[in-house]
């Protein structure tokens, strides 16, 4: 697709979309690309998922819900800023310094998602309701891997222990190539358990990166 003017400022108008839901009021992807292209901002799925990652890795909180009235939406942090110079005003230093306190574990906790984003992860694919070929996979995983799986696909996926050292989950994606290769970057740490058709494409999907390589070392 051919770049559309302002799509230096996608990132931006994406931020104040966001900003402006709550967990009541989410924003969905499609909403997302209709409300761009009003702005004359053209965008694909791909990029809105990248935008994303990008925002969270500057220690936004972006959450996803699944389901009809389902989306994106973020903790809107205006509100908490004027609560606390209503408080400053009022004079009360108490709960001034409560709130000051509860602003620095916020930080806080934002630098540790930070760097957990930088340590390596490569994001999945966030599954939306209007997506084509969206599929409910089965995934068994290694415990070293839990971490990654639930910053992907969302803390409230249900990981049940299978063995000493696994676990397996159930997990909504999209059946795509970005699917495929987070998959590829997760390495033997996650298998596909079902359905067997999307386990027989990803294994096709590597087979034909292989065959890529075939006869490199003559």
């Amino acid at each position: 697709m051919a770049k559309s003017c302002n799509q230096k400022g996608k990132i931006l108008y994406l931020e104040r979309m966001l900003s402006e839901t709550t967990s009541e009021k989410p924003v969905s992807m499609q909403e997302i690309l209709t409300k761009l292209e009003e702005r004359g901002i053209r965008a694909e799925r791909k990029s809105i998922y990248d935008d994303l990652e990008t925002l969270r890795d500057f220690g936004m909180e972006i959450h996803y819900r699944r389901g009809r009235e389902g989306g994106y939406f973020t903790e809107n942090t205006k509100k908490t800023e004027e609560d606390s110079s209503a408080i400053t005003n009022e004079g009360e230093e108490t709960k001034h310094q409560e709130a000051v306190s509860e602003t620095g574990e916020i930080t806080a906790k934002a630098t540790v998602q930070k760097e957990q984003t930088l340590s390596g992860r490569v994001p999945a694919p966030v599954p939306d309701q209007n997506a084509e070929n969206k599929k409910e996979l089965k995934l068994i995983c290694q415990n070293s891997a839990k971490k990654k799986i639930l910053r992907t696909f969302g803390p409230e996926v249900v990981c049940k222990e299978k063995g000493a050292d696994s676990f397996t989950v159930t997990v909504e994606a999209v059946v795509d190539k970005a699917l495929f290769g987070w998959l590829a970057s997760m390495g033997r740490n996650v298998h596909i358990l079902k359905p067997k058709k999307v386990a027989v494409a990803y294994r096709d999907y590597l087979k034909n990166i292989a065959r890529d390589y075939k006869g490199i070392d003559k």
